[in-house]
């Protein structure tokens, strides 16, 4: 019996060490030859993959080129955007910010959100006033935790 505890305790222990190691930063680089702006292209971030829903996102405020996002990537755990800079999500693409680990607030954006799709923020991510004055354009955002109930349009 105290074989099959420390077993099951081993078990949790080791899962729940690798979930918390799982959590990668991803910094975006831009500027590969071509793909200067691509969200999806590997070599424009710092880990050499794509953002998933491990990764929380930093958009530093000195990049050459900002990312544009031109359809629905894998969705990310949480964004930091530094003062300056600059993200475009287009018609019909779509970035969902799932906040689960509370890192960064979930988003934080002290740059500038260009939103003509949608932006998905989850339950757990303060999506409030002072985000939303950073973000602009024809698009929808989606975030029950900011009292918005289903969606928002921007200007």
């Amino acid at each position: 019996m105290k074989a099959t505890i420390f077993s099951i305790a081993l078990i949790l222990f080791f899962g729940f060490s690798f979930s918390l190691s799982a959590q990668t930063t991803a910094v975006w680089q831009g500027g590969k030859p071509g793909r200067t702006t691509d969200w999806n292209c590997p070599a424009n971030w710092s880990e050499g993959r794509v953002p998933d829903e491990f990764t929380q996102v930093i958009i530093p405020s000195s990049a050459s080129f900002y990312p544009v996002i031109q359809y629905a990537p894998t969705p990310i755990d949480a964004l930091l955007m530094e003062a300056g800079a600059r993200l475009t999500i287009q018609d019909g693409a779509r970035l969902t910010i799932l906040g689960e680990t509370g890192i960064f607030n979930g988003v934080t954006a002290l740059g500038h959100i260009e939103n003509n799709g949608t932006l998905e923020v989850g339950e757990a991510v303060n999506g409030g006033t002072a985000f939303l004055k950073n973000v602009q354009g024809n698009g929808i955002v989606i975030s029950p935790a900011a009292g918005m109930d289903t969606l928002a349009r921007r200007r």
